[in-house]
């Protein structure tokens, strides 16, 4: 929702007589109690403060502070509110308390807060130095549920991985059964924890066509009716909508009902849809897509009405009143296995206008739909073209979430998003006609079996495109893939503790395949739009595709994981619920041995297990299995183990509401794991490029001896690799990257991790794109085509590797696509011409290197001993120039990275807060004799105060290694500062100004070695 600008005159005035009348509604508060002005700005705020006793400027909202307040005002961007904050101003509000809004044009995406801006407890505030009012709270007038923390959400992977899957239900006992494309039936049972496959339909699977939807009749547990949306194999291009008897064993092929025949073609792709929902009137919904091939468009609508084209033209079936693809249909199905059409379609039942199945018509792939039981409203998410510009032909694609209360046309193919209308279109010419008119479509097309005049197009509730859109914050941007899971239903669940808090009460929950997203859709009483909020990202989720809510409250999710048309390794079923009341303790076992020789001193403690509630109470009690036994309580045991073996432990605590958690470990007595070590001469972080690298390998094993004595050389495995940039192993594949920490990483690879690429594209498998080594083998010997590759990642593209079309990404740099594609031209670079095996101590030339690094990696395995396994010793360390970049560090702290990933060692920090510092974990110092920092500031003049940069070891203020002044008149050099350490430290290089403000930039540190060493 979109809020407009409020004018604000005689404030003043205005805010006398709220007071007035506030003190008048509660006797003596405004004598009792102090007034207290709350500013949540990132700026401070020019205001009249005067009036209150005490202001305070937070960076984060709580109800504790706001509880306490007379007025809030909100000069921070209303995107940098979090919803836990907006569910606090909202209560606020309603408990009587005044907001004051720093002014701006519009606020979008909190159409809760419009309420409060026509009755002027919420203003926009345009004014210089603005006079606030103050107010006194009574929140038994505040409604709101407050947002519920996040880190009370609790996630579960169920079963994993899983082949294709496409839809779920979930029974009254919670049990899971989930359909795959390919015709596969699975079940869930969480009494046991174990998963199988039932059933395998027989299907036709070409296309986007399968096993694609399910649904429980409303009466299932009486009469055991499920209904699925399949595709029959065999000549006949259609879908069915059969109904089989279903149990736990499968679908009863003898009882099969079909319910409804939907033709289709299978000449060309794509859009099936096929899911499947019941009202709680026992309406069937039918979700069908238009059945049409969209990649000859050019990313606009397809309208091909030229001879034998009718598979490219979607106006013989979204806009086709007497077609039943494109739409949402709606039936009742009766006992005997037919059905009749409820009241209130979209047509007639004498079949005059068009089909009386109808409901919805106008969708392009409605690929999933929900409903609120309890109000009947219907949703769907309508997946929308390829195109990412606007031209003449009309606007550029949007993904939609569409919302009716009543049937209607939705306006494909000649409306998108809130009714954006393309142009005519003459594909045998080329002529360009006028827009279509949502007010009145009409479908001439030769393909049109049904009406000329279509009913008004209705607007899509949300609609976003491919780049930002401004309506909707937060949904991202890149490729797009809606749908819809469901509206949650807190008064229908069983209340246990863990179910999904009433907060979520009839809000829709929506999903994005390819933006891997999962967010929550807010309505009014009326259904009018209100808010988007965020609920779970790429971090979690890898392309959900389905979700349901079982009665318990949990949301189960089904991950199709990243790839198309692909048995996906990191697909997946999950379970997501809440922790409302107390949460379980964590239990954890201290670091202690793991293996050694008889007798074996194991040393058990639960100092580290902690309470989330913080409570202070926890039980713990131990098993220790294995050739021996053990049962101990308390939280440190010492124990020896004196047999030979494996010895599993397990640690239970407990607090003082009976809940628990477990930890476990697992321990090996009567051998001890090899100690594996690398000495290097001059430093173990750095090497100096011309200086050869003196290293020597050390091992230690209590049973078998060491290096040289007991222990051969030819047992120790030693090797060297090589290598510029990041680190050159590539994950197993691209669905991994999102649990990596970016640092290392090669900047292509970093800017793939942070876009849509993952969508269309893995490592070594076809998608509905190539695979990244599919395009390495093509084109990597080319050195033109990288500049024509990233030309086609900014523009998007199509028909080199079939008929898919690649969407643009103009967000991209050239500079960034270039990386993009460097690093997919080395994803079939021979591992192991860069590994080569070395001896266990010797010199290695660095000579002509300039930036490489050397990674060198050791290992060795013992003997073992009778009944105990054997244990392996590894080691790796890798050396770099002794150069750290600025934007590399581990953490920045007041600093902020200047200028794209693409840019590499180019980029630079600069000081954005009171305390900047930069923070290097576990960087020797040992042979080091100074470090130059290299620093520039933006102001280089003898006005602006000198600034010095400290080296504290291992934490902020630890011991000084050093320090040196950075001079504003020698802006542009480097600064050198004397060391006299050894050892290897966390560094913290600390900026700090004694005289006012200061702009500076940092770009590298460099390290010399000691001139003794040289």
């Amino acid at each position: 929702m979109l809020i407009g600008k409020k004018s604000q005159k005689g404030l003043s005035h205005y805010s006398n007589l709220l007071l007035s009348v506030i003190c008048l509604g509660v006797i003596g508060s405004c004598q009792s109690r102090e007034s207290l002005l709350v500013i949540r700005a990132t700026d401070a705020p020019t205001l009249q403060t005067e009036a209150f006793d005490s202001v305070t400027n937070v960076e984060k909202l709580d109800e504790k502070i706001l509880t306490k307040a007379s007025h809030l005002y909100l000069g921070t961007p209303v995107t940098d509110l979090g919803f836990d904050e907006r569910s606090y101003i909202e209560r606020y509000l309603e408990a009587g308390g005044l907001v004051t809004f720093s002014c701006r044009d519009t606020i979008y995406n909190w159409g809760q807060i419009t309420g409060f801006l026509e009755s002027k407890t919420a203003q926009i505030q345009c004014e210089e130095n603005p006079a606030l009012g103050i107010s006194f709270t009574d929140y038994s007038g505040a409604k709101t549920r407050v947002r519920p923390g996040m880190d009370r959400l609790v996630r579960e992977v169920l079963v994993a991985p899983l082949r294709e899957p496409m839809a779920l239900v979930v029974t009254e006992n919670s049990v899971v059964y989930w359909i795959e494309r390919k015709g596969t039936i699975n079940r869930y049972d969480p009494g046991t924890g174990q998963s199988e496959e039932i059933d395998k339909l027989e299907v036709y699977t070409g296309e986007e066509d399968g096993l694609l939807g399910m649904v429980l009749d409303p009466n299932y547990k009486e009469n055991h009716w499920a209904y699925v949306f399949y595709s029959p194999p065999g000549d006949e291009p259609k879908q069915h909508v059969s109904r089989f008897c279903f149990t736990s064993e499968g679908l009863d092929r003898d009882s099969e009902k079909v319910i409804l025949e939907i033709p289709t073609q299978r000449d060309e792709c794509c859009h099936s849809a096929g899911d499947l929902e019941f009202d709680r009137e026992g309406n069937l919904y039918i979700a069908t897509g238009d059945n049409t091939f969209s990649r000859a468009s050019d990313g606009f609508t397809p309208l091909d009405e030229r001879p034998g084209r009718s598979a490219f033209d979607s106006q013989k079936s979204s806009s086709n009143t007497m077609d039943k693809r494109g739409k949402i249909l709606r039936i009742h199905p009766e006992k005997d296995g037919t059905y009749t059409i409820p009241e209130g379609n979209l047509f007639p039942k004498d079949t005059t206008e068009g089909l009386p199945e109808i409901y919805i018509m106008g969708a392009r792939n409605p690929f999933t739909i929900a409903i609120n039981q309890d109000k009947g409203w219907l949703y769907w998410g309508d997946v929308g073209p390829d195109g990412n510009v606007t031209s003449e032909r009309g606007p550029t694609a949007h993904d939609e979430i569409n919302f009716a209360t009543r049937p209607g046309n939705y306006g494909w193919p000649y409306f998108n998003a809130n009714n954006l209308a393309y142009a005519d279109y003459d594909f045998e010419t080329g002529e360009l006609g006028p827009r279509f008119d949502p007010s009145a479509p009409n479908n001439t097309s030769v393909n049109n079996t049904g009406a000329v005049n279509l009913p008004p197009a209705v607007p899509a509730m949300v609609y976003y495109t491919f780049d930002e859109t401004a309506q909707f914050p937060g949904v991202g941007k890149g490729s797009r893939s809606v749908g819809v899971g469901e509206v949650y239903n807190y008064d229908n669940t069983r209340r246990h503790g863990y179910e999904f808090p009433e907060y979520f009460h009839h809000k829709l929950f929506a999903f994005d395949w390819a933006r891997d997203w999962i967010k929550v859709v807010s309505q009014d009483k009326e259904g009018n739009f209100l808010s988007i909020e965020p609920f779970l990202d790429q971090t979690t989720l890898a392309s959900p595709i389905d979700m349901a809510f079982g009665p318990d409250g949990a949301l189960y999710v089904l991950e199709y994981g990243i790839g198309y048309f692909t048995d996906n390794r990191d697909s997946k079923l999950i379970k997501l619920h809440f922790i409302n009341g107390n949460r379980p303790p964590v239990a954890r076992i201290a670091e202690t041995v793991t293996n050694g020789a008889l007798p074996l001193k194991l040393m058990l403690s639960a100092k580290e297990s902690s309470d989330p509630d913080d409570r202070a109470q926890l039980a713990h009690s131990w098993q220790v299995t294995g050739p021996e036994n053990f049962s101990l309580e308390g939280d440190l045991n010492e124990i020896n183990l004196t047999k030979p073996g494996t010895y599993e432990v397990q640690l239970l605590t407990r607090d003082e509401h009976g809940a628990t958690s477990t930890d476990e470990m697992q321990v090996i007595a009567g051998n001890t794991a090899p100690q594996v070590s690398i000495q290097f001469a001059d430093n173990q972080s750095f090497y100096w490029p011309g200086r050869p690298v003196v290293y020597e390998v050390l091992v230690t094993d209590v049973e078998d001896g060491i290096l040289g004595d007991g222990i051969a050389p030819d047992r120790v495995t030693v090797g060297l690799s090589k290598y510029k940039g990041s680190d050159n192993r590539a994950p197993a594949s691209l669905a991994a990257l999102d649990a990596e920490n970016t640092k290392g990483l090669a900047p292509g690879l970093q800017l793939i991790q942070a876009s849509d690429c993952k969508s269309c594209h893995k490592l070594d498998e076809q998608s509905i794109g190539p695979s990244f080594y599919q395009i390495a083998e093509k084109y990597d010997q080319d050195y033109i085509a990288i500049e024509l590759l990233a030309k086609k990642i900014i523009n998007g593209g199509s028909g080199v590797w079939g008929d898919g079309m690649m969407i643009g990404h103009p967000d991209f740099s050239m500079a960034a696509a270039k990386q993009i594609v460097d690093y997919i031209f080395s994803v079939n670079d021979p591992v192991e011409d860069e590994f080569e095996s070395i001896g266990v101590k010797g010199r290695l030339s660095t000579t002509g290197m300039t930036d490489e690094h050397l990674r060198i990696s050791a290992s060795y395995t013992d003997d073992g001993n009778p009944g105990v396994d054997k244990l392996t010793g590894t080691i790796e360390k890798t050396l770099s120039i002794p150069v750290l970049q600025a934007e590399q560090a581990d953490e920045l702290i007041d600093l902020s990275i200047v200028g794209p990933v693409e840019n590499g060692d180019a980029r630079f920090v600069v000081n954005s807060g009171s305390n900047p510092t930069m923070v290097y974990r576990g960087v020797d110092l040992t042979n080091i004799s100074s470090l130059s920092v290299a620093y520039f500031f933006s102001e280089a003049n003898e006005t602006v105060a000198p600034v010095e940069i400290a080296l504290h070891l291992d934490t902020p203020d630890g011991p000084l290694a050093g320090k040196v002044g950075l001079n504003p008149v020698q802006s542009g050099r480097e600064a050198r500062m004397e060391l006299n350490t050894s050892g290897t430290y966390d560094l913290y290089f600390i900026l700090k100004s004694s005289e006012g403000a200061y702009q500076l930039g940092i770009n590298e540190i460099k390290f010399s070695i000691n001139p003794s060493k040289e």
